[in-house]
């Protein structure tokens, strides 16, 4: 994605952005949790359940442009905030322990978005080179990535560690396949 940002970077930067930070977070966590030995969920806590779904809902709406879903976007926007003042008052130390309950208000959002734009792409002329069309591909990635991740993370406590994390990291390497897959037919056809 850094090496296609000039051509993608007009209608997918609030994507890029969240995807980066996510990515940077995570490694940043890693080594964070080797060195120190210490709690990341705070990490987590803000920029991926806050600024990385935030950015995610942004992006969908920039990508709107019909009225009426560009303001039910606009309010999925408005649920999120509200969903970050209601964790606060019910979760305990919301910072410091990372909030399940709020993971999933935040990814049923952002499959309503997902939902959206889909729905505008498939009655738009766009449906005719969805093999070139980026933002499609990355709601693709998101929808294997969230959809498929819902299930073992409402069971984790109940699977095999070993088993927990095979699965997220199949459905990261399909979600990153799906995507990298997306940026190459993009280019192709821009080249044709």
């Amino acid at each position: 994605m850094i090496i296609k940002y000039r051509k993608i970077w007009k209608e997918n930067l609030f994507f890029v952005v969240g995807y980066i930070l996510f990515s940077l977070i995570d490694i940043f966590c890693y080594f964070y949790f080797k060195a120190m030995n210490r709690s990341t969920e705070i990490f987590f806590v803000i920029g991926f359940l806050m600024i990385v779904f935030f950015l995610y809902l942004l992006y969908y709406y920039q990508l709107l442009y019909w009225p009426l879903l560009k303001k039910l976007q606009l309010i999925l926007l408005i649920l999120f905030v509200v969903n970050i003042v209601v964790m606060f008052y019910t979760e305990d130390d919301l910072l410091h322990r990372f909030s399940f309950n709020m993971l999933y208000t935040d990814i049923l959002l952002l499959l309503f978005s997902i939902i959206l734009f889909l729905y505008q792409t498939f009655n738009s002329d766009k449906i005719l080179e969805l093999t070139n069309y980026l933002p499609f591909w990355i709601s693709v990635s998101l929808l294997i990535l969230f959809i498929g991740s819902i299930p073992i993370l409402y069971f984790r406590t109940t699977v095999s560690e070993h088993i927990y994390f095979f699965i997220l990291f199949m459905l990261n390497l399909i979600s990153n396949g799906i995507l990298i897959l997306g940026l190459i037919w993009n280019r192709q056809n821009k080249l044709r």
